[in-house]
């Protein structure tokens, strides 16, 4: 039997996230570890809920809108979502760890273990879709795309904000290890990639000034961001390698709200 493309994409994908999974240096490292978790006690990402509430804001969702959160972690903006903002909302993530603190945390959370590239979703259920601090991970986009714009409905909204190159992209290169970095382009192809995949473009906002104050508040955590990454890579040699790498090229963070055409 000749599999089609789309289920050859899932099946390399969910091998791929299986490897991960077991790999010292997932991504998962990071959300997992209990210091940046204490951290980034609000959300974690840059931004937090603030930003979360401006792109609700947007969107401009009715009270009581199914709205789904992609790469939800410990359940932070699931919760918000539901119990602040009157939302059916949803959570999913890869991370069996997050998920299990989040139903620790709150047993009434309606969030699971799950793939974007196999969303365990009805056609057209869902009116809006989050995907904050996430899409940069997605290694193959256009099948992560292709299941949400699915599950969305016929006008649904997705809002991506997520890390950014604002200028000299072409300086940057692909770092020899998972990071939410390594997913960063430029705002030109992150249109390309979303809009060519049937979305269409409400709003684009830099939020550069909520990064930053991120980043101070890691140095100020940490010590230097240089002892962040070593923290979280375990090599002094590795954290030199991202500091090298992302020094060449201007990094920023956006919010985006699109809309299903």
């Amino acid at each position: 039997m000749i599999k089609d493309d789309r289920t050859e994409r899932l099946t390399f994908m969910s091998e791929l996230q299986d490897e991960a999974q077991g790999s010292p240096e997932d991504t998962s490292v990071l959300y997992e570890n209990e210091e940046f978790q204490q951290y980034t006690e609000e959300a974690l990402r840059p931004g937090g809920l603030e930003l979360t509430r401006k792109a609700l804001k947007i969107a401009a969702f009715p009270v009581g809108s199914r709205l789904l959160d992609i790469g939800c972690g410990c359940g932070k903006t699931t919760e918000f979502l539901a119990l602040e903002c009157g939302m059916e909302a949803l959570g999913i993530d890869i991370s069996a760890e997050l998920i299990a603190k989040a139903k620790a945390r709150n047993s009434t959370l309606n969030v699971q273990v799950g793939s974007v590239y196999d969303l365990p979703y009805a056609n057209d259920a869902i009116d809006g879709v989050l995907t904050e601090c996430v899409f940069t991970l997605f290694e193959d986009k256009p099948l992560a795309l292709e299941q949400i714009r699915r599950v969305l409905a016929p006008g649904g909204k997705l809002i991506i904000s997520d890390l950014y190159i604002r200028e000299n992209a072409q300086a940057f290169s692909q770092l020899p290890m998972v990071t939410c970095i390594n997913g960063i382009t430029s705002q030109d192809v992150v249109c390309q990639e979303v809009a060519g995949a049937g979305f269409k473009l409400k709003e684009w906002h830099d939020e550069t000034s909520v990064y930053k104050g991120f980043l101070a508040g890691l140095i100020m955590n940490y010590g230097s961001i240089s002892a962040f990454w070593e923290s979280l890579l375990g090599s002094c040699d590795k954290a030199c390698t991202v500091q090298q790498n992302i020094k060449n090229v201007k990094i920023g963070y956006y919010l985006s709200v699109w809309e299903k055409e």
